[in-house]
Parts: C-alpha cells; sequence; structure tokens
C-alpha cells in the first residue's frame, strides 16, 4: 500500500468521522459571525482600507482553529474511542494515518475563508477584489498546507502532554497575535515582532493582504518561508508521533483495558 493510499483513506475516515461530530464542522458557524463582527467595526470607523483584513482573518482563524482545537485531538480521541490499538498494529507508520485525517480537518476550516467573502458581499455589499489572483491562490494552498504541518505537530504535542486542555487553550489569541491576523505586526512591541516570524500565519496574513491590493514584490519569499515553516512543523510532528507510539508500546499503554 503506498503512502498517497494510506493518506486518502485516512482522508475519508476522518471525513466519515466528521460527519458523525458535528462539532468538527462548528467552525463554519464561528466564521460569518466573526466576518460581520470585524465588518461592522470596519464600516462604522470608515475604513474602506481594513476590509481586506476584516474578510481575510475569519478564515485564518478557521484554519487555527481547525489545527489547534480539531486536528491537535486526533490521537487523543482515537485513544479514548479505542481506535488506537488497531491503528497501531496496522502495517503503516500511524504518522500517514494522522496525516490524512489532519488534511480533512483542515480542509473544512479553509471554508471559512469562502464564508467570509459571502458575508462581505452579500451583508455588506463589500465585495473584495483580488488585484492579484494567482498569487492569493498560491498564498490560500501553502497556507492551507502549513496548516498541516502545523496541525500534525499540535497533534504530537497534545498526545504527549499531560496537561493538552491546558495548552489548547494557551494556543489560540497569542498566536492570533503573533500571526497579524486582525492587526499588522508593526504595531506589536520591537522586541515581539521576531518571534512573529517564526509563526507561518504571519507571513500569510500579510501575503494575503498584498496580494487582494496587488501589491506582493516578495510573494517568492513569502510562500518559501511559509512551505519551510510548514515542512519544519510536519517532520517535527511525524516524529513526536512515532515518539508517542514507541512509548505506547514499551509502557504498555497502547490501549485502556
Amino acid at each position: 500500500m503506498t503512502c498517497l493510499v494510506v493518506v486518502w483513506r485516512s482522508f475519508l475516515l476522518q471525513a466519515a468521522l466528521s460527519r458523525r461530530s458535528p462539532g468538527h464542522v462548528l467552525i463554519l458557524l464561528i466564521a460569518p459571525m466573526q466576518t460581520t463582527r470585524l465588518l461592522s467595526l470596519t464600516v462604522h470607523a470608515h475604513r474602506p482600507d481594513a476590509v481586506a483584513t476584516a474578510v481575510i482573518a475569519p478564515g485564518l482563524i478557521g484554519l487555527w482553529v481547525s489545527a489547534l482545537d480539531y486536528a491537535g485531538r486526533v490521537i487523543p480521541e482515537d485513544q479514548w474511542a479505542g481506535r488506537f490499538t488497531p491503528m497501531v498494529a496496522a502495517p503503516v507508520p500511524l504518522a500517514l494515518v494522522v496525516v490524512g485525517r489532519v488534511f480533512a480537518v483542515v480542509l473544512v476550516g479553509a471554508l471559512a475563508f469562502g464564508e467570509s467573502w459571502l458575508v462581505a458581499a452579500l451583508g455588506f455589499g463589500r465585495v473584495l477584489t483580488v488585484h492579484a489572483p494567482g498569487v492569493f491562490a498560491a498564498a490560500v494552498a501553502a497556507t492551507c498546507l502549513a496548516a498541516v504541518g502545523t496541525a500534525m505537530l499540535l497533534a504530537g504535542l497534545l498526545a504527549l502532554s499531560r496537561a493538552r486542555d491546558v495548552l489548547q487553550n494557551s494556543l489560540s489569541y497569542p498566536f492570533y497575535i503573533l500571526g497579524g491576523v486582525v492587526f499588522p505586526i508593526l504595531v506589536l512591541p520591537y522586541w515581539v515582532r521576531p518571534f512573529s516570524r517564526l509563526v507561518f500565519l504571519s507571513w500569510s496574513s500579510r501575503l494575503l493582504r498584498d496580494a487582494v491590493h496587488g501589491n506582493a514584490p516578495g510573494w517568492p519569499l513569502a510562500l518559501a518561508v511559509i512551505l519551510g515553516l510548514g515542512a519544519a512543523a510536519m517532520a517535527g510532528g511525524v516524529r513526536l508521533t512515532r515518539r508517542h507510539v514507541d512509548a505506547a508500546r514499551r509502557e504498555g499503554t497502547v490501549g485502556y483495558a
């Protein structure tokens, strides 16, 4: 069985599980409300230059929520549901199974981009025109891939952590700030800005806004950094997943029976 087949079948497995778990698509209900709130602020403040940020931000938040809250719980939920034991016993690496399932969850979060556009156009009459559509499409694709890699890393971290709920709750708003999702990174203190460069959201948010305005001269570098950060996170997630499986086998904690 090839790696692509394993990933694809894992994708289908997660799609079936998500249909039975409405909470996995909760972000699709939250994104329109976030778009409405942000656009109301920009319209009331007469800031047409901030419309792009108000429309793009819910999409990025949706990706991060999917990666952190839903994809990050893939391994712990499998353990409690009794799926972890047969997956470890299967003759395929667990990391490939997690990648396919994480990709399915992140793809749901990516739909928040389309919802924000519809809310802006139908609810506020603000049709966001993208002046560099090719760069924008490449930025969205790279951002989704980076989100998959980051979700893989988070899944490994949460599987090994003894305080996974605390870790999950502490990794939301700080990364919205470091990622410049709602406001530019330039408003942050100088000593914080270098840390934001380690967060793929900071590169994605800026590149997406620049693509909307048609002014993205450094887009090849930004795309490379986004993909590089995603690949590094993916490598770390694969390593942590293997470590978790090895520890479970060694300590006899694969199942809870």
